[in-house]
């Protein structure tokens, strides 16, 4: 008698053992799984801001790009304009020299009639 009702007091708190280690290991589970919902939900969001930046850059990369090529066109048509200009200063500066060369051979031709004409009048006298 004794000793069935110690091995049902042993038996008792064996399984009452057994019960709290089961609701122990189940609070661990679910302590667990919470865990892995919010290392899945911070990957998730972390996967989502890594995309966000990704995007960030490619748009940034995007107008960075377009803002070289813009400014190399830019650069060309200004380095063509500036040569333009310089062409056509070249060929003003060619067309005034020409000019001042041909109001001086006048001048020079002039000057030699002049003295021409001087000459005349002194062999005249």
């Amino acid at each position: 008698g004794h000793t069935t009702v110690f091995a049902a007091e042993v038996a008792e708190k064996k399984r009452e053992e057994a019960t709290a280690a089961a609701q122990t290991s189940q609070k661990l589970v679910d302590i667990t799984r919470e865990l892995l919902g919010v290392i899945e939900k911070r990957q998730r969001e972390s996967r989502a801001a890594s995309l966000a930046t990704l995007r960030e850059l490619d748009t940034a990369e995007v107008r960075l790009h377009g803002a070289i090529t813009d400014k190399f066109t830019q650069l060309r048509t200004t380095a063509r304009d500036l040569a333009q200009a310089r062409d056509t200063a070249i060929e003003e500066a060619l067309h005034t020299t020409t000019a001042h060369l041909g109001q001086l051979t006048t001048a020079v031709k002039l000057l030699a009639s002049i003295s021409n004409e001087r000459d005349d009048q002194r062999v005249l006298d």
